[in-house]
């Protein structure tokens, strides 16, 4: 792994703290897809502090949780016990052969060796079975984050890119769909977010605190607390046999 994917390692706790659950009906949506039922046994790759490990316990899947990172796998078991939480990463998944009904990547796949891991999410997924990718992205619409785009550096751009998105001869894509959510938010909540992500991670200590008192600057002026739109990018892809 690369040492900006490595980078949140080191801050473990925060991204716990700050880094937001996926939308119910997003998680929904996507085992609808895969046609999962309650009990299904459904993997969490790159599952970091399981953000998206919770949601899908919830949903009533019996859930493996994979993730490299010893801190956040620390995190992860505190935070979902009923998980079976496991070190190991996607390009190699400790688990037996066709041995999950889906599997499902949250704010991870982009960080994945995409050739490497494709084929080892094939394996591990029984016939019949799929793959969910998901995304919590900004929504330029929001006046704040429309402010915030060029200072914090997703101006234009999704989550993902469309021609590295997992296809033939392991996937074929089945649906996608966007959910819309709202969350409260306040600038603190908004730097405390943007201290775990990659870039902010990685960049010059003096660029960062820069950047940071800017962003706090300009979410101050919406109030202590205010309305925070998401859009959250679903995927969801059919195992080819």
């Amino acid at each position: 792994m690369s040492e900006r994917a490595r980078s949140f390692e080191s801050v473990a706790a925060e991204y716990e703290r700050h880094r937001p659950e996926y939308p119910e009906e997003a998680l929904r949506w996507a085992a609808e897809q895969l046609g999962l039922e309650p009990g299904a046994r459904a993997l969490d790759v790159g599952a970091g502090t399981g953000k998206l490990t919770r949601g899908l316990v919830a949903l009533g899947f019996a859930v493996a949780a994979v993730e490299p990172g010893g801190p956040m796998l620390e995190q992860l078991r505190l935070a979902v016990p009923e998980a079976e939480a496991l070190g190991g990463v996607a390009e190699s998944i400790p688990l037996p052969d066709e041995s999950v009904e889906g599997a499902f990547a949250g704010q991870a796949y982009h960080w994945f060796d995409r050739e490497r891991a494709v084929a080892e999410l094939h394996r591990v997924i029984s016939p019949g079975g799929g793959l969910a990718l998901l995304w919590n992205w900004w929504d330029e619409r929001d006046p704040l984050q429309r402010e915030l785009a060029e200072l914090v550096g997703f101006a234009g751009h999704e989550p993902y890119r469309e021609e590295e998105l997992p296809g033939k001869p392991w996937f074929v894509e089945a649906a996608r769909n966007v959910v819309e959510s709202v969350r409260e938010s306040s600038p603190e909540a908004l730097v405390g977010y943007l201290s775990t992500v990659s870039s902010y991670l990685v960049a010059e200590p003096g660029e960062r605190e820069e950047s940071l008192r800017a962003v706090h600057e300009i979410a101050a002026r919406y109030g202590e607390r205010f309305p925070l739109p998401r859009l959250t990018y679903v995927f969801a892809f059919e195992r080819l046999s």
